[in-house]
């Protein structure tokens, strides 16, 4: 009985980059995904839970942890060169590092492309939806 195992074409043009990379979806690609998400948000729950007491430089020490635990993962997940993470690190600003970053884990997760831009579209919907809602809309004050 032979075993396949999903390979998945990605782009890296979020990144500034020009280059399409194959990732074999195996086992230990997926564990090294769920190492980083439990990093990511051990951070964010660190972060929410201390936000009264943390420093400044608390914050900037964890941030830059959490930075380089992504560069270093896309750096060996993707096989990029320390010339090509310097280029994105050149390229792009830290919203469209986190969205790009995001798009390539649901790609990882075996998300398709189409998939991907459909949950974007329903997200986008939503914070619109929200932000369009005027919170004193149904609100009742009381007279003296």
């Amino acid at each position: 009985m032979a075993f396949t195992v999903t390979t998945e074409k990605i782009k890296l043009n979020r990144f500034g980059l020009t280059k399409t990379v194959a990732v074999r979806m195996t086992m230990g690609q997926f564990d090294k995904m769920s190492e980083l998400g439990i990093e990511l948000l051990e951070h964010d729950e660190k972060v929410l839970e201390n936000s009264e007491n943390m420093t400044t430089l608390d914050y900037m020490r964890g941030e830059r942890r959490v930075q380089k635990l992504m560069f270093d993962f896309m750096q060996d997940t993707f096989s990029l060169t320390d010339e090509e993470v310097a280029k994105i690190k050149d390229s792009i600003d830290p919203t469209q590092f986190k969205e790009a970053f995001s798009y390539i884990t649901e790609r990882l997760r075996v998300v398709t492309d189409k998939q991907y831009e459909e949950a974007v579209k329903r997200e986008k919907a939503l914070r619109e939806k929200e932000a369009q809602e005027d919170p004193k809309e149904g609100s009742v004050e009381l007279a003296d």
